[in-house]
Parts: C-alpha cells; structure tokens; sequence
C-alpha cells in the first residue's frame, strides 16, 4: 500500500543530532503535486508527483566543506533522490557556521556540491526555499553562502529578436572564474551546452556578456548559465523561457476527439518522429516508423488534456495540444 503524504512534520526542528530522523520502506511516501510537505525541518512542494522509497535522512552538524563551509545543518540521504520543485530547509542562527544569512543559498551535493542562485531567505523564520526548475539529484542538502561562487551575477536575460534568442547577462564580480556554459533545453529537463565563453577571471567591476542562439526549437526553450570556477566548481543561474512559433502549418482535427486524431501537415516528408505526451510529460504513444501515420488512436485514453509532439528530421520540435472528451 503506497502512503500519500498531505501534509508531514515527523521531527521538532531543534533536534539537531538526531539520527534516522526519518525512514521510507519499500512502499515508499508518495506526495503530491503542488503540496507542501516538512519532514525534520526539510521541506519540499513538487511540481510533479515526488516519492521516497527505500531509503533514510539523517541530520548531521557536520558541515559541507567550502569557503565558507556551509551551515551545519546537513540533511543527508543514503541514497541519492531525483526532485524538482520548491526545495527549502529551516535552521538557526546558531547554525549559520560563519556565512551571512541574508547571502545564503540553497546547496546540495551528489558526486559535486552545487550552490544555487536565486533563493529566498527569511531572517525572521531562518529559513530558505529555492524553485528548482529542473530536476536535480542529490544526497545531501543544506545551505551556503556562495563566496567560494565564481562570480557574482547582476542579472541574465532572454529576449527574442526576430528568429532568434538574445542572451545577455552581467556580472559585478569575479575571482578565479573560468568560464560561462550557455545551455539549452525544450524541456528543463535534458540540457545541452550551446556556447562556452571565456569570463573575465578577475573582475571588480561590470562585466557585460551576450550570445545570439540562432536556432531556437519551435515551442518553448529553456535558458541557464553554468558558471564554473578555476577549480571546476560551479553554480547554475535562474531558468529563462522564451516560446517560438512553429515555422510551419500544423494542425490536429478533430480536436477536441473523442477517438482518433488526425494529423495535417505540410511537406509531410519532413517529418521524424512524433509522440503522445500526457501534462506529467510521460510519453503514451510514439513512431518513428517510415511511413508515420497520420492518426493517433486515442479511444483508450481518459479524458483530459495531451500534447502532440512533433520532431522534424532537422531536429527541431512542436508541440500542439489536444483536448479529449
């Protein structure tokens, strides 16, 4: 039987070296999409339906090395754990370990420690959240002031400019930066590098850096920046999303179906793939079979809302949504 968490606090905050606080057996917790759960001071709000399985977090004072090293609060799971959502954590100020808690950041570990950019902390409550677009895998959370952090990034920004995507962003400050990964994803999910552009290495002042991403996929596209370090230490920028309009004619009827729908499209022959998706994003149908057919058989399906994804064979993407009754 799977339990659905609504709504778990299984441990007072203040337990601070308390071990096992919290044990998941082969059943595992299930919690929900959108909904709020704590568990010994951790909280998560998944964008997708989140579970816990075989597995056990323990709180440790022990801290995440850096400079500074993290607070010592260190939430750690035996086995690594996949989530994208609001992920955030209580602590006190007992805790804070050297950093400045208004410059903290939420930080986790797998087999690198990452420190993110973009959270939001509240001095009153001591603590701090971060929406983690895409999904992240990790063992360890906890949190960081990011001075060992490449650079100090003002701002990134993504706007359209006819066909293309204008990428710009800024930076205050620099120590031993490296270099900017400029990557690109249809889904936040999968990330590809588009560009790698050199930084500054050593900068007190402003830093201006751009990049045109001349062939955006048609649908929505996702923007981030891969700050590295001389060491090879990293932290990611906040997501940005731009939406292009297909660059062909492509319809669905009858839409909404109560059975099959038909795929019009022209210079049919273009086409590679095409695939069913439900809103979690899981794929029901697909072909890539020469000839792909032109109806997809959705008798079987409940109602509801569903995309058609459509690959042509440059690689490019479109999706439609289809409504069935």
């Amino acid at each position: 039987m799977k339990h659905y968490l609504l709504y778990c606090q299984l441990a007072l905050l203040w337990s601070f070296n308390a071990k096992a606080q919290f044990t998941s057996g082969a059943e595992g917790f299930y919690i929900s999409a959108g909904t709020s759960v704590a568990i010994d001071g951790l909280t998560f709000q998944p964008t997708a339906t989140f579970s816990i399985q075989n597995n056990t977090l323990t709180i440790s004072p022990a801290a995440l090395p850096g400079s500074p090293p993290s607070i010592t609060r260190v939430y750690t799971f035996d086995a690594p754990i996949t989530f994208a959502g609001r992920l955030g954590q209580f602590y006190l100020a007992s805790e804070l370990n050297g950093n400045t808690e208004t410059m903290l950041q939420v930080a986790y570990q797998n087999s690198k420690p990452v420190t993110t950019a973009g959270s939001v902390v509240n001095t009153t409550s001591h603590y701090i959240y971060n929406d983690l677009i895409a999904p992240a895998t990790f063992s360890a959370v906890t949190a960081a002031q990011p001075g060992a952090l490449p650079v100090t990034l003002l701002e990134f920004t993504a706007k359209k400019e006819a066909s293309a995507a204008a990428l710009n962003w800024s930076t205050t400050y620099e120590l031993n930066s490296d270099y900017f990964d400029l990557q690109h994803s249809s889904d936040a999910k999968d990330w590809n590098t588009i560009s790698r552009i050199t930084a500054a290495n050593q900068s007190s002042g402003l830093k201006n850096y751009g990049f045109s991403h001349g062939s955006p996929s048609a649908g929505a596209n996702y923007y981030r920046l891969k700050m590295v370090d001389k060491d090879q230490s990293y932290a990611y920028s906040t997501i940005r999303a731009l939406y292009f309009e297909q660059p062909y004619q492509v319809s669905l009827y009858p839409n909404p179906t109560s059975e099959k729908v038909r795929i019009s499209m022209e210079h049919w022959e273009n086409m590679a793939a095409v695939k069913l998706l439900n809103v979690k994003g899981n794929t029901l149908f697909e072909t890539h079979k020469k000839p792909l057919s032109t109806e997809i058989n959705m008798k079987d399906f409940p109602a509801g809302q569903y995309v058609v994804q459509i690959q042509l064979n440059d690689g490019s993407t479109a999706a439609i949504k289809v409504i069935k009754q």
